[in-house]
């Protein structure tokens, strides 16, 4: 086989040259100059095999090289082997799909330099790798939010290299923002430029709302009103305005104003800073919090500082009465700092930890027979804590929320920490604390989605004093036949299908508390406070309870409810037009659920008794508002309680409020 090291390009430009010379009549000083040129470039026979003496690579633009041993091993030509061209154009094929694998999208061979050279019958390669440079960046769909609160948010910038890992990351950081219900981050490659021109597609919700809850019904009432803006200006700031009055049956009336304002991305940086002040009867409360958070998976430090004093007021109850309340004033200063290791979607961590807390009960009032004995305590804890988490996510919709795009996580996570305090530094006795906790997501499919989480504490000091277990699980099946985003989408609205649509999930739900030791400390509640519909507040109380909710889910789609939506939008633009210009949609979903709830409670006087369920049916009117900034979820709810204590079964008990979960 015989093949030619003579750079076509060069020899082209000869030839071009000795043309324009044969018209300017020097034809023959350019002649001599390409015998020379011909001369030092030589053809190769086939039987005059050249050597490959030298394989270089690096990226363009940088002075790092990318993943030189892999890369060299993948290639079929080494040195020392025989160079032969079409089995380098191969392994520069090779090349381009491993780092393609790797995320870089748009990684290319930079040929603009020949990279084979020749010198002194030895062959040099020269491999340039281009992984995709960002040239420009644009903005779409923020018709209030500044462009640089969407843009600091990226994890590329102009001049940086474009990965996969990087765009799926950016966009699930700016859907967590609260006046964002999607974003896409869409790119393509500038064959002029030889640049990635990468556009940003967001879509706003609408950032201030308010909430007016007017008091309903006999035995318990509530008036809240509330103003919330999470998008101060444009700026990306929230702030909170709420006054909220509860009245019970037989209990003083309760009321308190709060405040709060958050601002994230403190002067552009990754730091973050919340304050809240809550103004009560029993006493004010405030929270501040300053943290730097793992902002995105490549972060390899995170910190955390908590100072806050609450006062609130403890209710103890038994057989569903109340027996004790009491004011409770707890002080706490907390911070932790957290050190990450490994790679984007696996890491290992580990970090130190201090908790300081001072625990006040004062008795307001108290039956004699009454079971609760609330210790005042002075804790200060120094720990550490080890923990590996796996992190991968998948895109879907009304699971938890309705309406916009959501994030699964289908990883996993697993720590553990160790406590210690002491009278040296300010504890009223020594004692350990040691806890676990463990996360997991799967799906199978698209059918099953689950998410459990399950925790364990237990403080000791010379014998094991108390320990509380919390575990949560819930199991998603999504239904075949439809799916939600042919339903509606935040972006474009309802979908023309007919009259009537419906997308169908099944939602199992468990949950459990166990406590141990915690006898006159800390109870157990079972009830419409724990999820158990169609029960009071605080039915039944003990030390350990379980709940099994199922619920068959359902979303209204189709023209209809279009119109309905629609119908909502012209009166709320209407109302808005002095203020505001152009049509509002708030993005109205409905949707109602079939539901069955099974409980049990007992404590260290009772055994657990599987024949003594506490049971409920019921229907649920559910709705949200997928272009409203923090709506939450509004439902109507009817229940009828199987197993009520003093009425007899199937009364129904009517109820409404808000959800922060779908």
């Amino acid at each position: 086989m015989k093949t030619s090291i003579l750079p076509p390009l060069s020899y082209v430009r000869c030839v071009q040259r000795l043309t324009y010379n044969v018209v300017a009549n020097r034809f023959l000083n350019t002649f001599i100059l390409c015998i020379l040129f011909l001369l030092i470039g030589q053809s190769v026979d086939g039987n005059q095999a050249r050597t490959v003496k030298s394989i270089i690579l690096r990226e363009k633009n940088t002075y790092s090289t990318p993943d030189e041993k892999h890369i060299l091993q993948l290639m079929r030509t080494k040195v020392g082997s025989d160079y032969d061209e079409n089995v380098l154009k191969e392994d520069f094929s090779t090349i381009v799909r491993y780092l393609k694998n790797k995320g870089f999208t748009y990684a290319r061979i930079d040929k603009s330099d020949d990279p084979v050279k020749l010198v002194e019958n030895e062959i040099h390669i020269g491999i340039v790798i281009d992984k995709g440079v960002i040239g420009e960046i644009t903005l779409e769909g923020n018709r209030k939010t500044h462009d640089d609160v969407v843009l600091q948010e990226l994890l590329f910038k102009t001049g940086e290299i474009y990965t996969k890992d990087d765009r799926e990351e950016s966009e699930r950081i700016i859907r967590q923002k609260r006046y964002i219900s999607d974003a896409y981050i869409d790119s393509s490659w500038d064959e002029e430029l030889k640049a990635i021109n990468v556009h940003v597609i967001v879509t706003e919700e609408w950032s201030i709302t308010g909430a007016i809850d007017v008091p309903i019904g006999r035995n318990s009432s509530t008036f809240l009103l509330n103003v919330q803006e999470t998008n101060l200006n444009g700026s990306g700031h929230g702030t909170q305005l709420r006054y909220e009055r509860i009245n019970e049956i037989e209990e003083q009336a309760r009321s308190y104003f709060k405040w709060q304002y958050e601002m994230p991305r403190l002067f552009s940086s990754y730091w973050n800073i919340d304050g809240e002040y809550i103004q009560k009867r029993e006493g004010d409360s405030w929270v501040v919090k300053l943290e730097r958070p793992q902002y995105t998976l490549k972060s390899r430090w995170s910190t955390r500082l908590i100072l806050s004093e609450g006062v609130d007021q403890v209710r103890w109850y038994e057989a569903g009465e109340k027996t004790a309340t009491f004011n409770r004033n707890v002080q706490i200063g907390s911070g932790d700092m957290m050190r990450y290791f490994g790679e984007r979607h696996q890491q290992i961590y580990t970090g130190l930890w201090i908790r300081s807390q001072r625990l006040r009960d004062v008795t307001v009032e108290r039956l004699i027979d009454s079971t609760a004995l609330p210790l005042d305590r002075n804790i200060n804890r120094i720990g550490i804590t080890v923990g590996r988490k796996r992190v991968y996510h998948r895109k879907t919709r009304f699971l938890k929320r309705m309406g916009p795009v959501e994030d699964f996580n289908t990883g996993a996570e697993y720590n553990v920490s160790y406590g210690y305090a002491t009278p040296w530094y300010g504890s009223d006795r020594k004692e350990s604390i040691f806890g676990t906790a463990a996360r997991s997501g799967w799906t199978i499919g698209d059918k099953f989605l689950s998410e459990t989480i399950v925790g364990i504490n237990s403080i000791f000091t010379d014998r094991f004093e108390r320990s509380v277990l919390q575990a949560h699980s819930t199991l998603f099946f999504k239904d075949t036949f439809n799916s939600g985003d042919d339903i509606y989408t935040v972006a474009k609205g309802y979908r023309k299908n007919g009259l009537f649509d419906f997308y169908h999930s099944f939602v199992v739900q468990f949950k459990t508390e166990m406590q141990f030791g915690l006898s006159g400390e800390s109870q157990v509640i079972l009830g419409s406070y724990s999820g158990l519909r169609g029960y009071d507040y605080r039915q039944f109380s003990g030390e350990k309870m379980m709940l099994l909710r199922l619920e068959s889910r359902s979303i209204f789609g189709g023209t209809i409810f279009e119109k309905i939506d629609d119908a909502v939008a012209a009166v709320v633009t209407f109302i808005a037009s002095p203020f505001v210009k152009g049509p509002i949609r708030l993005g109205l979903v409905l949707g109602g659920t079939f539901f069955a709830d099974i409980g049990y409670i007992w404590n260290g006087t009772q055994t657990f008794d599987i024949l003594e369920p506490k049971r409920s049916i019921g229907f649920e009117l559910r709705g949200g508002l997928s272009r409203v900034s923090n709506a939450g979820v509004f439902r109507l709810e009817l229940a009828f309680p199987l197993d009520p204590p003093f009425s007899p079964s199937l009364k129904p008990k009517f109820d409404f409020g808000f959800m922060r979960a779908f």
